[in-house]
């Protein structure tokens, strides 16, 4: 899942009839751990607090952008540290050694720039936000919902609506097309974490795709890639395969019939998602900013929600991939907006908490180190392994609380929180929500204007606190 320098082996070959061969292989570098998640920094600037050390991957991978010529990356542990010089196309190697486990073989991939915003393309999309059913992406979600587990996981796909229905009677006769020999061999069990890596894998990097006028599939050219960096791009691994399906199968009429549908998605989520409103709260509240944000959804989507953030030039673009928003008739116009606005919420506060919190990561373990008064171990909170996931995950939440406090009434309040501490607790097994959640409101509620550094060391002494007690 992530990567680093390679130095490969040197074969000495020494030619002559008495000549002897000999192959020397160069030991690797290697750093120590104590701990399970470590940092890594890119040029001294950009820092992920939460590389989690893969014994199992052979090589654990991480690709680098190399937006200069060369790239510092340094691995920081809690007691070691290492860094490399990396250039486009290098492959580094090392191990991590982490103290009663097996080395990891851990790679850096030098890749190149990733992102290419136009002078024209920034000054059409500057302060804008998109909502998009993108029609490579829906034809990625098709293959999906088509699949083995696509078929079982409701996560994944939503199986409840009359456009699946129209889908499968559709699409499901083309399920031995040599595509889903491909799809079926990555995802192949429900609400399993490497089977949901090449998911996101699969639908993220879509969106980087457009039929040209022929009907082949090319990127865009803007961002060369948009899934996360531990999978590659299924896509243009695929790229002969998924036209073929799409041709075979007439997904583009597929897809033209349906635009009014599509359309009408597009008008509801927008209505019941003020976008702008949220982002000028998160952007006064944090004191930075982003660009641009883009919302991708599919009408299959289930609950699989993700986020990614790309910059060029001074500009930044936050990507979200989620589920469709709907109106229900059990709440009124203002409870459905809340529902219905914590999904992009919680995506675009991702890329607000989360650079906060790289400041805090020691804290943040001392705080959240002890997973099991944290989390009720279960499908839904394996993918948060490290305790700098876990806090985020409350932290994103619970922010969303605050911008409900302020604007929503008491009332609306009083119906919604209460549904959203028991998602979290009861669904998806943030066994403390409730509790963490409950007091960053009491604190809010004291001073509106506390700033974002203040409720995170209050918070994080409270949490501490609690796990004591626990």
């Amino acid at each position: 899942m992530k990567n680093l320098p390679t130095y490969a082996f040197a074969l000495l070959l020494i030619s002559g009839s008495s000549a002897s061969y000999a192959q020397k292989v160069k030991e690797l570098p290697s750093i120590k751990s104590n701990v399970e998640n470590i940092t890594y920094a890119i040029n001294n600037t950009e820092k992920r607090a939460d590389w989690t050390i893969s014994p199992q991957q052979k090589p654990d991978r991480l690709e680098v952008e190399c937006k200069k010529r060369v790239t510092k990356v340094a691995f920081i542990s809690d007691v070691d540290s290492i860094a490399f010089n990396v250039k486009a196309g290098d492959t580094i190697q090392f191990y991590v050694l982490q103290s009663g486990k097996e080395k990891a073989l851990t790679e850096i991939v030098g890749v190149p720039k990733n992102v290419n915003f136009t002078r024209k393309y920034i000054r059409e999309n500057q302060g804008k936000f998109a909502v998009e059913v993108p029609e490579v992406h829906e034809l990625a979600n098709i293959l999906v919902a088509i699949s083995n587990v696509g078929q079982q996981d409701s996560n994944m796909v939503d199986m409840t609506t009359p456009y699946y229905k129209e889908v499968m009677k559709h699409f499901s006769v083309y399920k031995h097309h040599p595509v889903m020999e491909v799809v079926n061999k990555n995802i192949t069990k429900p609400f399993d974490n490497d089977s949901y890596w090449y998911y996101y894998a699969m639908k993220m990097n879509a969106c980087a795709y457009v039929f040209d006028k022929k009907g082949n599939i090319k990127n865009e050219g803007i961002i060369r890639k948009m899934g996360f960096n531990n999978e590659g791009d299924p896509i243009v691994a695929n790229l002969a395969l998924i036209e073929d399906f799409a041709r075979k199968s007439g997904f583009r009429e597929f897809y033209k019939k349906h635009q009014p549908y599509y359309n009408d998605l597009i008008k509801t989520y927008r209505s019941l998602n003020p976008i702008d409103q949220q982002q000028a709260w998160l952007e006064d509240k944090f004191k930075f900013k982003y660009g641009n944000y883009r919302v991708t959804f599919s009408p299959l989507i289930g609950g699989a929600h993700s986020t990614v953030r790309f910059e060029d030039k001074g500009f930044s673009q936050t990507v979200m991939f989620v589920r469709r928003a709907e109106l229900g008739p059990k709440y009124n116009q203002q409870v459905n907006e809340m529902l219905a606005s914590r999904v992009v919420f919680t995506e675009i506060d991702h890329n607000f908490v989360n650079p906060v919190s790289d400041k805090y990561v020691k804290q943040i373990n001392e705080a959240f180190g002890d997973r099991a008064k944290w989390v009720v171990e279960s499908t839904g909170t394996s993918a948060y392994g490290s305790p700098y996931a876990v806090f985020n995950e409350y932290m994103t939440w619970s922010i969303y609380s605050l911008y409900c406090l302020d604007k929503f009434s008491a009332e609306d309040n009083a119906t919604y929180i209460p549904l959203m501490e028991h998602q979290m607790e009861k669904m998806r097994g943030f066994a403390r929500f409730g509790d963490f959640n409950q007091k960053l409101l009491v604190l809010y509620k004291e001073n509106p204007a506390i700033s974002i550094d203040e409720l995170y060391t209050a918070m994080l002494d409270w949490s501490r606190n609690l796990q004591a007690k626990l």
